[in-house]
Parts: C-alpha cells; sequence; structure tokens
C-alpha cells in the first residue's frame, strides 16, 4: 500500500495529530528517564525537576531523537505528578515550596522544551512533528488501596494544566498498573481546572501473565478505557519485544482502536554491578519493525534502554521500502480484522464481559427493592453477607451484578460505597449501581477499578438524568436509559421511542458518551395488570436499536411477572425473554438462578403466555 510522503502528505491532513494517528505511522523516541541519566550522571531521582532546573539539557535530548528519526517525542514529565512531587516541594529544592504549584512549573516547562524542539525540527525537516505530555502511574495504585481516586486526580490536575499550557498536542498515559489510576489520570485531562480536553493515549505495561499489575487482562483494559477515547491503545516497558510478543498480538486482536508499542530494548541484565539491556540498535530495530508490520502498529518507539541509536535503526528498518507500505508518513497497514465496531463490554477489575452475541445477564438479588433477604441484611448492617448475597450470583451466570441498597431512613451514597468498596476487588462479574441519584454513583465509582453500570437514567426528572450521564463520563461506565418521564412509563411504542432518542441525543451529544455506553430499557408492565402492554414492549426493542443507532437494549423482567402466582413468575419471565431475545433484546435484568431455559417451561404454560402477550389480553 503506497501513499505520498512529505509536504504532499502534509498538506492532505494537516499537523492536527489526531487526523494521523491511525492513518499514517509515526515513530515515537525511546527512553527519557535513563537517556537523561547518561546525559547528567548520577541525577538520581533528581531528574524529575530536570525541566525546571535544566531545560537545555532535556531540549538537547529531544533535539537527538528528532535527528534520529522521531516524529514525536514525549515530555521528560513521566513522574511529575504533584503527589511524586512532594518531597522535593518539601525541601524546597526547586525554589517552589506547594507540590501542586511545583507540578505545574515542571510540565510546563517540560512541555515548552520539547515543543521547541518540534518546533526546529518542524521547520527543518518540513513535516509534522508532535510532543507528547508523558503522565506516569506514580507508585500509589487505588485499587489496592495506596491512595484514592480523588486523591489521584487532584495530583494529576496541575500536571496536565502544565503539560496543556506548555503547548503539547496530546498526552500520553504510560506505564499503566491500575485502571482506577488512568481513570484518575484521564479526569484531570478531562477537566476545565486540568488538560481541558488534551487528546490522549493509554499504555498499560503487563507481566509474563499477560496482565497489569492489578490483575487486568488486556480484555478487561480495553473494555475499561476505550469507552474514554483515546487517540490510540499500547503497551509499553513490561519487557522487550520478545517478552511482548503474545500480549502485542492478544491487544491487537482486540482493540478497535490504533497501536501504540514502545518496548524495552530487551530484559534488563546486571553486567559489573551496573544495570545494562541486551539489544543495541540494529536487533531492537529489527524485532520491532517485524512487529509493526504484522500488526500494523500506528505508533512505535522504545522504552527503557532505548536511546536516540536505537530510534535511528529503527527509523531506517521502516524507511522506504519498494513496496512503501510502512514508509514514515505513508499509511498504516491496519489489519483487515481490526474493526471500529467491536464487541461493547463491561467489566470487572479483572476481566471483560462482553454484551453479545449471546444475552447479557445481570442478577437482581442484591436489591432491597425485590429481595427481603438482601433487605433484611441492610437492615442488620451485614455488609459482609451482603456482598457474599451479591457475589453468589456469579456462579449462576450473572455477567453484571445489579446493587441496589437505597432504603427510607438511610444514607444510600454511603451503604453504597460500604457494600462497593467490600465486593470491588473480589468480584469477577461487573457491577451494575442500581439508583437514580447522580451524587451515589458519583460517590460510588471512584472505588470499582472496571467499568461499570449505571442504573438508571430516564426524563422523570432531567437534571438527574445529566448527573447521571456526567458521572458516566467522568468514569468510563455505561447506562441505563429508561423510557419513562414525568408521566410516568411511556404506554406507546412511539413514545418509548421518543424519550429513548431524547435520551441518546442528551447523553452523545452534549455529555459525548459512546451509543454503546447506552442501556436502552423500553420497560415492561405486569401482564397481570397491563397485558395490552407486553406486546408493545417487545415492538419497541427493534425500533429503539434503529432510532438509537449503536445503542443496546436491556428489560427488568421482574416486574413482567409481578402479580402472578409465585409457581408461574420465573417460567412466565422465561417465556417473555425469549419473546424478547428474537426480537433483538441485548441484556436483561433476571434472577439468573431462578429464571429456567425456556425449553423446561410447560408448554401449555409458555403457549398461555405467549398467547396473553400477542393478545393483549
Amino acid at each position: 500500500m503506497g501513499g505520498s510522503t512529505g509536504r504532499e502528505g502534509r498538506d492532505t491532513i494537516g499537523r492536527d495529530i489526531r487526523a494521523w494517528i491511525g492513518s499514517r505511522l509515526i515513530i515515537a523516541d525511546g527512553s527519557t528517564g535513563t537517556a537523561l541519566e547518561a546525559l547528567s550522571p548520577g541525577i538520581g531521582a533528581k531528574g524529575a525537576l530536570l525541566p525546571l532546573t535544566r531545560p537545555e539539557l532535556v531540549e538537547e535530548l529531544h533535539r537527538s531523537y528528532f535527528r534520529a528519526g522521531s516524529t514525536l517525542v514525549e515530555t521528560a514529565t513521566f513522574t511529575a505528578s504533584a503527589r511524586s512531587l512532594e518531597r522535593f516541594a518539601e525541601s524546597k529544592e526547586a525554589g517552589i515550596g506547594d507540590p501542586g504549584e511545583l507540578a505545574y512549573a515542571v510540565n510546563r516547562a517540560g512541555a515548552e522544551a520539547a515543543v521547541r524542539a518540534a518546533r526546529e525540527a518542524e521547520a527543518t525537516a518540513g513535516e509534522p512533528r508532535w510532543v507528547a505530555g508523558s503522565i506516569g502511574p506514580g507508585d500509589a495504585p487505588p485499587s489496592f488501596g495506596m491512595a484514592t481516586w480523588a486523591q489521584l486526580r487532584e495530583s494529576y490536575l496541575p500536571q496536565a494544566r502544565g503539560l496543556a499550557d506548555g503547548g503539547v498536542d496530546l498526552a500520553i498515559v504510560e506505564t499503566c498498573q491500575d485502571p482506577l489510576q488512568i481513570k484518575a489520570a484521564l479526569a484531570a485531562l478531562m477537566s476545565p481546572e486540568g488538560g481541558r480536553g488534551l487528546p490522549f493515549i493509554v499504555s498499560a505495561t503487563v507481566d509474563a501473565s499477560r496482565r497489569m499489575l492489578a490483575g487486568t487482562s488486556l480484555a478487561a483494559f480495553v473494555a475499561i478505557v476505550a469507552p474514554f477515547r483515546p487517540l490510540a491503545l499500547g503497551l509499553n516497558c513490561s519487557g522487550g519485544p520478545d517478552e511482548l510478543a503474545e500480549s502485542l498480538a492478544e491487544l491487537a486482536s482486540l482493540s478497535p482502536l490504533p497501536l501504540c508499542f514502545m518496548p524495552n530494548a530487551g530484559l534488563p541484565v546486571s553486567v559489573d554491578g551496573r544495570t545494562s539491556f541486551p539489544f543495541g540498535p540494529d536487533i531492537f530495530a529489527a524485532k520491532v519493525g517485524a512487529m509493526v508490520r504484522k500488526h500494523g502498529i500506528a505508533i512505535v518507539g522504545g522504552c527503557c534502554g532505548t536511546g536516540p541509536a536505537h530510534i535511528a535503526a529503527l527509523a531506517r528498518a521502516l524507511a522506504a521500502e519498494p513496496s512503501g507500505s510502512l514508509k514514515r508518513g505513508a499509511p498504516v497497514a491496519t489489519p483487515a480484522e481490526r474493526s471500529s465496531a467491536r464487541m461493547p463490554a463491561l467489566a470487572s477489575l479483572y476481566e471483560a464481559r462482553p454484551v453479545g452475541p449471546e444475552l447479557f445477564m445481570i442478577g437482581e438479588k442484591a436489591n432491597v427493592s425485590g429481595s427481603a433477604a438482601f433487605g433484611d441484611l441492610l437492615e442488620a448492617r451485614d455488609f459482609d453477607g451482603m456482598g457474599e448475597m451479591a457475589l453468589e450470583q456469579e456462579g449462576t451466570g450473572a455477567q453484571a451484578i445489579d446493587l441496589r441498597v437505597a432504603h427510607r431512613g438511610r444514607d444510600e451514597a454511603e451503604d453504597m460505597k460500604e457494600l462497593v468498596g467490600l465486593i470491588a476487588l473480589r468480584a469477577r462479574a461487573a457491577l451494575s449501581i442500581d439508583s437514580t441519584d447522580p451524587g451515589v454513583a458519583s460517590a460510588v465509582l471512584p472505588l470499582i477499578g472496571g467499568r461499570a453500570l449505571i442504573n438508571s437514567a430516564s426524563l422523570k426528572d432531567p437534571d438527574r438524568a445529566r448527573g447521571i450521564f456526567a458521572a458516566a463520563r467522568e468514569h468510563g461506565a455505561a447506562v441505563v436509559c429508561l423510557a419513562l418521564d414525568a408521566g410516568g412509563p411511556a404506554r406507546s411504542v412511539a413514545g418509548k421511542v421518543s424519550i429513548c432518542r431524547k435520551l441518546y441525543d442528551l447523553a452523545t451529544g452534549e455529555y459525548g458518551l459512546p451509543p454503546e455506553s447506552l442501556f436502552f430499557d423500553p420497560v415492561v408492565l405486569p401482564l397481570a395488570t397491563a397485558p395490552e402492554a407486553a406486546a408493545k414492549t417487545l415492538d419497541a426493542i427493534p425500533a429503539i436499536k434503529e432510532a438509537c443507532p449503536g445503542s443496546l437494549t436491556i428489560l427488568g423482567l421482574g416486574n413482567f411477572s409481578f402479580g402472578m402466582p409465585e409457581g408461574v413468575r420465573k417460567q412466565a419471565e422465561a417465556v417473555f425473554l425469549d419473546m424478547a431475545r428474537a426480537r433483538g433484546l441485548d441484556a436483561a435484568i433476571l434472577d439468573t438462578a431462578g429464571v429456567p431455559p425456556v425449553a423446561a417451561v410447560d408448554a401449555a404454560l409458555r403457549e398461555s403466555i405467549e398467547r396473553r402477550v400477542a393478545e393483549g389480553k
């Protein structure tokens, strides 16, 4: 696949990095920290202050990478969050005693040094050169209780603001070990007080089991981070190209987004008491270049142990070939199987829970409104018992667990925080926060490393719906949207579709949520008291999917059988669920242990339920 380079390519798509990533191969730089250590021996941890104390040294490192062939460099700010710089602020080594002010100053100076080098290189080359603001993980993963999401977000805010004010083109949140840390950094980048919507890349580091330090699988990493709409997803550090080969192949098969890859120069070894990396420039370039070709990587560079010589060798390896397929500035050879239409998913901290092609089942038993036993445990403040009851549903097929604790006279937010705090690290299923109060969602989502579902938003209270959508955007959650307004549940198909479309426009337009983050519930009424409504609910399922493209549909089954004899309720739900699935239903909230397969339902009862639904009486 050929493509133009140079001024023609630049003029065609401009210099906005968002237009290049995924359409043209971008060569990033190599190590920053170890390279600066080589330029300033013995600097150690004080290297974090170099953008302020030795900006000329930092700028020269960036220049050396641009001369080597990089088209993008990262700022020397990997360890420059306010939390990471606290010790330097306390000692006032940089003359700034406030950690936030120091973080802002370091990041702005680091960005400005890189931008100066980039503008110089751009003028020389006649082609775009970019700067990515580097944001590292710090040393306090929140999923392990070493910090809170709020503390990390606060720490990242001045870093993100400094990078934005310094003129970077994008940010790279890299060497990520904990999804909750990623979410905190992204919240800071999106905040008006931080990065003000700066575009970003997210790059994880994984171990030999292809999991992040928090135990997060690559599938869960994609499910959790993709809804934030990064420009690319990637891997860096961890190991060399050999150690990361399987992880990269897995990520390539999972990610709907362009790939970023920055491995080490092999696994470090000790030589004469000093850390050394085994792969020289040519070996590194040959190995990484082959991986670029195989997986259609969009952004490639190096991490620990790599320097300008490694990047120069990599640039040569990826330079003009007879086919021109991987020429710098030429189109990326993205594998055909990498599609933007990947299956949507929720996730626990550890595992992705894809929605489709089979019905996505959400357990309903951890709900004070539907389970007297669960309510009794709440009254007794037996949160351990509540947690066990919730998690038991994993063994009965629940891919997510609906949690509802709202009870008159109790603090819903505190009760939900207590329960979620007990099970978030134990659950393998995703969590569904069943509350219409955006304050509850905002209080609880910072405790969840996975990708949660908020149940629910409606037009009964548009302001609450807006609060729910805002919380979902900040934390990357999905939302159940009910076909319900101030007049109650919509009765007609047209009414259900109208409400859902209004919620769809609000969520995707005003709040920028991806359509696949929205689960629309047409709301089924009890067959015993409103038999005419069941068929309209079924008809609404495909109508909503057509009116709200890319979205999903969901039903809470318990309401359908309300008022029926206990002996037939679960069988009736099984029949209605089968009818709904035939109309395209994606997910259901149900008793995963109690609702039988439809084939096990008494034939006469099944015929009776189907007839009543069809006839509406």
